[in-house]
């Protein structure tokens, strides 16, 4: 043990990480790091520790901490004080393989972040997908226009253009979406999986003439609306590759479900789980594999795009089927009103089906204040769904808008607006790195591509105010996020077959990731 120790000593200066720390700024609701055009705070790649030693990274609320690293080692002398809770690492029982974690390259995202300089832009990406940022391994595209646009409109709103001679992308993507995530591209610390989603055809494809309210897809499967709205989206691929941008995946459809409410105020398209069936068996996925989309081998197709409380009818009746289940790879699903069901059905779909689950969209609105500048609240609500989510079987996450302005849009549809990880500021001078975008890093810096769930005993350790959650990382190294929304510290008491055991303090009010070699 005193080699240890004394290792550990002579080890942790060099082991220091050199990252530019947060440059502060204090609102009402809580700290945001600023970052302009002479300082922008980084979060250095991860390095090697030796056998036995933990990096421990912490944020806080009430210390202000963002990415803090100490070093530990198993077996130590540490006794910390507070509430104690015993994990036992399963190393050889594995659960899901990790897509990742990410956000979402909506309109309103690429026009704010397209406001700031090249060097502030270039810093917003490195913080989101750079080895110096949150190394970002996921991105949602919106494909056309969503409700966090400046305007409705598709990419060929010529009324029956059956054969979509008008097709065409447009300034959002020509001058926005695409160089930036070519940006991404470059800056990424690792292979990204880009994915589409559509909010809504073209007005004149839908039954109410109109993108948003009570409207589906006119005339039925085996129509020429139905194929032509097929094609559209095979279009989009083929349109974004011809720009340098190859997508994963995509899913069929953002919330199918509100295209059946009256009142909807934005961007949408109604299906029902038999509808989204027919139309992936009679027209979609048969023309994503002609046009080289072979879903699911090479291709990501990915059904629902909903809230939880859908998901047993969705995966019921589409992977039920064989002959729609052989087109599709997994069932995308949104974080809004999951209450009313268990988290455990995504165990029982994965378990039934064995196709992935991803988190498709999650975001958050602050009381009056739709950003929330600062609120740690925000931040905790992330942590505790990634962590629930991972605990069963879900094998990736994706935030909404990867950032807006200080009134959290713009929106056209006017009442939407949210928080985001970054936040622009009104002249563009500054971007604000919000509690949430450190939230996300805790998991997406750790929790890499190919990572494997780790057993534990208890098999899900803590409770929904401290959790914790470890990985198998392809290096061969753990990874384990934990959260503590308590008031006061909390102690993990971690043990690890032919490691040991180690007693790490939980900070109140706290983001953790430890990391092992």
């Amino acid at each position: 043990m005193r080699l240890s120790l004394l290792l550990l000593g002579l080890l942790a200066p060099s082991l220091i990480l050199a990252a530019d720390p947060c440059n502060p700024r204090y609102y009402p609701d809580g700290m945001v790091c600023v970052c302009d055009e002479l300082w922008c705070d980084t979060i250095d790649p991860l390095t090697p520790t030796p056998n036995g030693i933990v990096q421990i990274f912490e944020s806080d609320r009430d210390g202000n901490k963002r990415f803090v690293r100490r070093l530990q080692s198993f077996n130590g002398t540490e006794d910390p004080v507070g509430q104690v809770w015993n994990v036992i690492l399963q190393p050889t029982t594995l659960h899901q393989e990790m897509l990742g974690i990410g956000g979402s390259f909506s309109d309103a995202a690429a026009l704010n972040l397209g406001r700031l300089s090249p060097k502030m832009l270039r810093d917003a990406y490195t913080s989101f997908y750079g080895a110096t940022g949150a190394e970002f391994a996921l991105g949602r595209i919106t494909i056309s226009g969503s409700d966090f646009s400046t305007r409705p409109y598709s990419y060929d709103d010529v009324a029956e253009d059956i054969g979509l001679d008008s097709f065409g992308l447009v300034d959002e993507d020509l001058l926005f979406k695409i160089p930036q995530l070519k940006l991404a591209k470059e800056l990424a610390a690792q292979p990204v999986k880009w994915y589409g989603s559509s909010w809504a055809p073209p007005a004149w494809m839908k039954t109410n003439g109109i993108v948003n309210g009570n409207g589906t897809l006119r005339d039925g499967p085996g129509s020429a609306i139905w194929e032509s709205y097929s094609q559209y989206l095979v279009k989009f691929l083929d349109a974004y590759k011809a720009e340098g941008v190859d997508l994963w995946g995509m899913t069929v459809q953002n919330e199918p479900m509100t295209g059946f409410s009256e009142t909807f105020p934005w961007n949408t398209c109604g299906f029902t789980a038999a509808m989204e069936r027919d139309f992936i068996v009679q027209h979609l996925g048969p023309n994503l594999r002609s046009a080289g989309y072979n879903t699911p081998t090479n291709f990501s197709l990915m059904i629902l795009d909903h809230d939880r409380v859908h998901v047993q009818n969705w995966t019921e009746t589409i992977l039920a089927d064989p002959v729609s289940n052989e087109f599709v790879a997994g069932t995308g699903v949104h974080w809004y009103g999951s209450d009313s069901v268990p988290v455990s059905v995504y165990d029982e779909i994965v378990a039934r089906f064995n196709k992935f689950v991803l988190l498709t969209e999650a975001s958050m609105v602050f009381g009056e204040d739709p950003v929330g500048l600062g609120s740690w609240y925000l931040a905790e609500t992330y942590m505790q769904d990634i962590a629930s989510t991972t605990q069963h079987s879900v094998a990736g996450w994706t935030d909404w808008n990867l950032a807006l302005n200080t009134s959290g849009g713009p929106t056209w549809a006017g009442v939407s607006e949210r928080s985001a990880p970054i936040i622009v500021s009104d002249d563009a001078t500054e971007f604000y790195k919000t509690p949430m975008y450190y939230a996300l890093a805790h998991w997406s810096k750790f929790v890499v591509p190919g990572s494997r769930r780790i057993a534990t005993v208890p098999v899900f350790p803590g409770t929904s105010d401290f959790r914790v959650t470890a990985f198998l990382r392809p290096d061969g190294s753990v990874a384990i996020v934990s959260y503590n929304m308590f008031e006061d510290d909390q102690v993990l008491n971690l043990t690890v077959p032919n490691k040991g055991t180690i007693k790490i303090r939980v900070g109140a009010k706290s983001f953790n990731s430890y990391l092992y070699y």
